[in-house]
């Protein structure tokens, strides 16, 4: 696969994931980006089980090199109760992985640091044109000739549409604050990931990020506030004043300048296939939130894009000589796994959108042991071999 070219628009977790593994298969790649810098969020992240097994396929150790810390347990709450609760070590069974929280920048900066040599980054780089004919990507005034094109470039990318056709955006109807509090002003905490369900669709969650502080997120119905983020830090303030320990202590550790607030939103039905194939015998390939923005209550966005990348290398290292039946692999191999965690992210996000007590009222008659095998069921993806 020597001399391939490889264009790679977003520089994304499932962009750098990619880039990582075409130019360990000895691409040359072309990563354009429409920052002008190559940065994570000061947010923080769960990866899953089957996210920690793909960063471990591109060489990166999830707790070494990422500073993850292992989720001891998983507990789902209501206001008033403990709905269930089970060991993160129940998700890793059969070889031991670890789910863990990491902070979003030291991902960033370790996949960034994996970049090989032959991976050329093209910041502030806006793609407005892909040619699926003479396969290429550009922006205004620039081409990149490419045998294969990853797009990576979220749940707005216009490159889906070539792909599938218009693919159905949902507004959940809510919207999430996050942040991330810097260890000397977090409160203290142990190795859990907890989410709290109360009335009126609003939810609060946190878990621990070791030496980098802790992280927390809160779910309140409606759209984006047009407040400062100090008028919006007291809102918040207001709309949990009445929740317990400790959900109180993590809003007045966050300075109002943390906050980052996030509007809500998947795609729904996840599109018949992730692929294209060009006149050229090259093609086009959807990755991360561009294929399958899932519903976020379950945080599998960036598990699954890593797993993507991975399934893709493995897929063109399997058929090297053709382009074409190695994307018609990929996409036979993702889409089933894609979809079951669709759907139950879907299924978990209709029971988290249920007003006047109902969310309440299906965690209490939900068995704790479902709720444990259907966690323990997503996060049981291997690399492909």
């Amino acid at each position: 696969m020597h001399n391939r070219r490889a264009v790679v628009v977003g520089a994304g977790v499932a962009g750098l994931a990619s880039a990582i593994v075409l130019s360990k298969l000895g691409w040359r790649v072309a990563l354009l980006e429409r920052r002008e810098r190559l940065k994570g969020d000061d947010l923080g992240m769960i990866l899953w089980a089957s996210g920690v097994r793909a960063l471990r396929a591109l060489g990166i150790d999830a707790t070494l090199d990422v500073g993850g810390i292992p989720v001891d347990r998983f507990e789902i709450r209501t206001e008033d109760r403990i709905s269930s609760s089970f060991g993160g070590a129940v998700l890793g069974a059969d070889d031991g992985t670890p789910s863990v929280t990491v902070h979003n920048a030291i991902l960033y900066e370790a996949l960034v640091s994996r970049l090989g040599p032959d991976v050329e980054v093209y910041p502030a780089t806006q793609v407005s044109r892909i040619d699926l004919v003479d396969l290429a990507a550009g922006d205004a005034s620039r081409r990149w000739d490419a045998d294969l094109i990853v797009a990576a470039d979220g749940i707005d990318s216009p490159t889906r549409n070539l792909v599938t056709g218009p693919a159905p955006t949902i507004d959940a109807g809510v919207v999430v604050f996050r942040a991330t509090i810097p260890a000397h002003r977090a409160p203290e905490r142990n190795s859990d990931a907890v989410e709290i369900y109360g009335s009126d669709r609003r939810r609060f969650g946190y878990a621990d990020l070791g030496q980098a502080g802790a992280c927390w997120w809160a779910t309140v119905p409606g759209g984006m506030r047009p407040e400062s983020p100090q008028i919006q830090h007291e809102l918040i303030n207001r709309w949990f004043a009445d929740w317990s320990e400790p959900v109180g202590k993590y809003i007045a550790a966050t300075r109002p300048s943390e906050l980052v607030q996030q509007p809500v939103r998947f795609v729904w039905p996840v599109p018949p296939k992730f692929h294209a194939i060009t006149d050229s015998r090259g093609g086009l390939v959807l990755a991360g939130d561009a294929a399958h923005a899932v519903a976020p209550i379950l945080a599998y966005g960036g598990s699954l894009a890593l797993e993507d990348a991975v399934t893709l290398g493995w897929a063109l290292r399997r058929t090297p000589e053709s382009i074409p039946d190695a994307l018609a692999t990929y996409d036979r191999v993702r889409l089933g796994r894609v979809r079951r965690v669709a759907r139950v992210s879907r299924r978990a996000h209709s029971i988290a959108s249920g007003g006047g007590g109902v969310a309440k009222g299906l965690l209490r008659a939900v068995p704790d042991s479902w709720v444990q095998s259907q966690a323990a069921s997503l996060a049981d993806w291997q690399p492909p071999r």
